[in-house]
């Protein structure tokens, strides 16, 4: 775990990085997703509803319109997360997540619960 936060902490210190909210002024889903192309991508959320026995949300990396797996990940109980994918992201349009089975997919299957833009954001 400790190894996660540095992790994460490297993200959110990055000089490199930038940071872009989602869900600002909506009484649900609300967070940050912060990139640093030299780092990775971290996404923070809150009220996230847990997701339905057999599946988890998946985060999506947005490039030229195509999306790319990013890693699965589950909401803690108060409706929490942290989810990040590390390595080099550059050029990136958006970072989206969507309900899928719990095995993962290897392009979206259902609607995107949010994207959060970051091309303007990563230079």
């Amino acid at each position: 775990e400790l190894t996660r936060v540095n992790q994460a902490f490297a993200i959110l210190t990055g000089a490199d990085t930038t940071v872009t909210t989602f869900g600002e002024g909506q009484p649900k889903l609300k967070g940050k997703v912060f990139v640093s192309p030299s780092q990775g991508v971290l996404l923070i959320a809150g009220n996230l509803q847990p997701a339905p026995s057999g599946k988890a949300y998946e985060m999506w990396i947005v490039k030229d319109g195509k999306a790319k797996a990013a890693g699965m990940f589950q909401s803690a109980p108060d409706g929490s997360a942290m989810h990040m994918q590390r390595g080099a992201v550059t050029n990136t349009d958006a970072v989206a997540v969507t309900l899928e089975n719990e095995e993962g997919a290897d392009q979206p299957t259902s609607t995107p619960l949010f994207a959060a833009p970051i091309r303007a954001l990563v230079r």
